[in-house]
């Protein structure tokens, strides 16, 4: 079973996610010289230490064991760069999502499909309309947005899935099973938030996209890229936030502690803020560079201050999970297998979801 396989599979997921030796022994319960015995085929990890392995990687045991996900072929990716979907990640992924559709099924739930509204170039007060058409359509009213619920209570798949640092997520479409939304899950809350939406643009805007093969991204400056972008801080910041907000503040300087406060309310990046501002013409572009390029000069491109946690994981497909267990449709194990959890996880769990809140 282990043969030639595992140590490949072992070192090049290992790799795509940026851990270090070192990093996978601790996740796992081993020392770095066991990993890298391992890697290089000198000895072999025993069945369980498989299952941890996947776990610690959030990935299917069939990423390591080298088994084509049958379902692979039947989904359809996006991602700016398509570079970043190395085959044992579309292979993981497709496999998370066939899982997730699967049990919908099973709990005769019907996938969300967004309404596509395809559009060519970036026209900026196209995206406007269609955002406000969106955020109407996800029953959001003119307040900020703080979870995936709000995604989720509609159908639509979230996945957190560990990613390389560089890669915010993904999105992939299925006639039969709607759109899922893969986000890197060591990502901060802001930017798991507005990835949700750029993505969940992209289905919106861009979805022939997801059934032909299409150019990589070129940046920010790809139109497409750019209306995605667009959509996300339209949904996330109307402007009728934003004139509600910062009606004071019309053509002055945005100081920081107000888009620090603006940024912990409303969940938006203080640059998302800037760019809102600006396309909502409450301050000019110029004065939106200039203080995109103190942010930048004063904490770097990457970084700034009052980064938010992590999103809590997604809680759907638990829920639906444990709906199957519980109809005797799924057998622990598999329950098990779908969720990434040892079989004593779900018995424990499922005991507790059994009994209930406590009287």
């Amino acid at each position: 079973m282990s043969g030639n396989v595992i140590p490949v599979r072992l070192r090049q997921w290992r790799e795509h996610l940026g851990l270090t030796q070192e990093d996978l022994g601790k996740a796992v319960g081993v020392a770095r010289q066991t990993i890298a015995a391992w890697e290089s085929g000198e000895t072999s990890p025993t069945l369980t230490q498989l299952f941890r392995l996947a776990r610690a990687m959030t990935v299917p045991l069939d990423a390591l064991l080298g088994e084509p996900a049958s379902d692979d072929a039947a989904i359809l990716f996006r991602a700016d760069d398509p570079a970043a979907l190395a085959p044992e990640l579309r292979a993981a992924v497709a496999r998370k999502v066939a899982d997730y559709a699967e049990v919908e099924r099973l709990a005769g739930e019907t996938p969300a499909v967004p309404p596509a509204c395809p559009v060519e170039g970036y026209d900026p007060d196209q995206i406007e309309e269609i955002a406000r058409r969106v955020r109407n359509w996800l029953g959001l009213d003119d307040g900020p947005l703080f979870d995936v619920s709000w995604l989720e209570t509609i159908g639509i798949k979230v996945i957190f899935q560990d990613l390389p640092d560089q890669v915010s997520g993904f999105s992939a479409f299925n006639d039969a099973w709607g759109v899922a939304i893969i986000v890197n899950r060591r990502h901060p809350g802001e930017r798991q938030i507005f990835t949700l939406l750029h993505e969940l643009g992209h289905a919106i805007l861009h979805r022939k996209e997801f059934n032909t093969a299409h150019e990589a991204s070129q940046g920010r400056r790809d139109p497409r890229e750019k209306a995605a972008n667009h959509f996300a801080g339209a949904v996330l910041l109307p402007t009728s936030i934003l004139v509600r907000e910062l009606r004071a503040w019309q053509g002055r300087w945005l100081p920081e502690p107000l888009l620090l406060d603006l940024k912990r309310r409303y969940r938006a990046s203080m640059r998302t803020i800037l760019y809102r501002a600006a396309q909502a013409r409450i301050i000019s572009q110029k004065q939106m560079g200039q203080q995109i390029g103190i942010l930048n000069r004063k904490y770097g491109e990457d970084w700034e201050p009052g980064q938010l946690p992590p999103l809590e994981e997604p809680t759907r497909l638990r829920k639906l999970v444990f709906r199957a267990l519980a109809d005797g449709q799924i057998t622990t194990s598999r329950a098990a297998e779908i969720l990434g959890v040892s079989v004593s996880a779900i018995r424990d769990e499922m005991a507790a979801w059994l009994e209930g809140p406590s009287v």
